[in-house]
This record gives structure tokens, sequence and C-alpha cells, in this order.
């Protein structure tokens, strides 16, 4: 008795590994080469932020420091910092740069305690503001927070804003937003947790005599 040979079975579907599959040469310790270089980046500015500018701070003095009367001025505002504290950035009113225009930011630190003031420009609101400062820096780095519900805060020119704790591994502080004219102004005060309380007042006072710059020195 003599047997049909089976029918021939079908070839096997081709190999599809999807999108996501990344061949062999473009593998580097099992991850994406293509992928590598921006989380680099990222975390390269994290760490630049968070741990390298505050040793080089702290390693570096400064011989500028505010005296009564200064007020910094930061394109479009200008705010009174403490007398004592160190200028490591930004320039006095008066002071701008032969190009006419001042700086977008400012710096001023108390030993391990800073302030930077920084302006851009910006057609929402204060909070629309802190809550795009506070989406940018916690892509950048998940362990820095600004937590709790931001708290109005008024200038003494009557100026509009909002603040909120910041917070991270190594510092705490405050983190405040205004806009002044169509300018976002964003204040970062950050410090030790034991930061003094003759400090806080300090930056209290700073954040609230922020106001509209004079048109004729914007």
């Amino acid at each position: 008795m003599t047997h049909a040979a089976p029918p021939d079975s079908a070839p096997p579907p081709p190999f599809d590994p999807g999108d996501r599959w990344v061949p062999v040469d473009r593998r580097w310790l099992g991850l994406d080469r293509a992928t590598l270089v921006p989380a680099l980046v990222v975390l390269a500015f994290a760490l630049v932020m968070a741990v390298i500018l505050p040793a080089i701070d702290n390693s570096v003095a400064y011989d500028d420091k505010v005296g009564d009367g200064d007020v910094m001025e930061v394109r479009g505002v200008t705010f009174v910092p403490a007398p004592g504290w160190g200028i490591t950035s930004g320039v006095r009113v008066g002071d701008a740069p032969t190009s006419g225009s001042y700086p977008d930011s400012a710096t001023v630190v108390d030993g391990d305690v800073s302030l930077t003031v920084r302006t851009g420009e910006f057609p929402g609101d204060a909070r629309a503001l802190l809550q795009q400062i506070k989406d940018t820096t916690q892509a950048l780095d998940e362990n820095i927070h600004i937590d709790g519900t931001p708290v109005p805060v008024t200038t003494e020119s009557g100026e509009q804003g909002v603040i909120a704790r910041y917070a991270g591994p190594r510092f705490d502080g405050a983190l405040a937003a205004f806009v002044i004219d169509g300018r976002g102004v964003q204040v970062t005060a950050v410090g030790p947790a034991d930061t003094e309380q003759q400090q806080a007042e300090q930056i209290a006072r700073m954040i609230t005599s922020i106001r509209a710059a004079e048109e004729e020195t914007r």
C-alpha cells in the first residue's frame, strides 16, 4: 500500500523584530548607543548644577561684596541684595555692559546659601511659569522636588507671584515666580537644611524687593 507524500508545509513566517529591536552592532552593554549621548548630556548637566558648581563656589573666594544701597539689575527687573553677600554674577544698576543691555540673571551668595534671579519672555502668569519650571527641573533630575501648593507672594511694589519649597538630596530652598511686564522672573534660593534664620529673612527681603526696572535702564 502506498501512501501519498504529505503536502509541502508552508514556510515559517519571516522574523519580525518590531520597531523597538536594536541590532547587535548598535548596542553597548545592552543599551541602544543612539540613546546614550542624550542621556549622558542630561546626567552631566544635572551633576554640574547639583555638585560641581556649588563645590567651585565654595572653593573660590569672592571679593565683590554687596554694599549698602546697592541694587542689582536683571533684564526687565531689579532687586536689592543683602549687604555683605557676595556677587558672583550680574551687575548693579548703572553698570550695564557696553552692549547696552543688562544680563538675564544675577546671583548673590553668603557661604553655602545662594539666590539667583533669572528673567525671560513668558506669555503666561506666575503659576504657569512655576509649573513650567517644575516640569523642566524634575525632568532633569527626579530627586529634585518642588513641593506643596504654591503660596502667593507680593513684592513691596505690588507685583504678584507665587513661591514654593524647592529641595534636593543635598539642599533645601525656595523657588518663586513672577511675570512682570511680559517677562517671567524666576527666583531660586538654595542652601543647606540648617540655613540660619537671618539668611532666610534676608532671602525673603530680597524676593520682596523685586520690581520692574526703570524704563531708561532696561
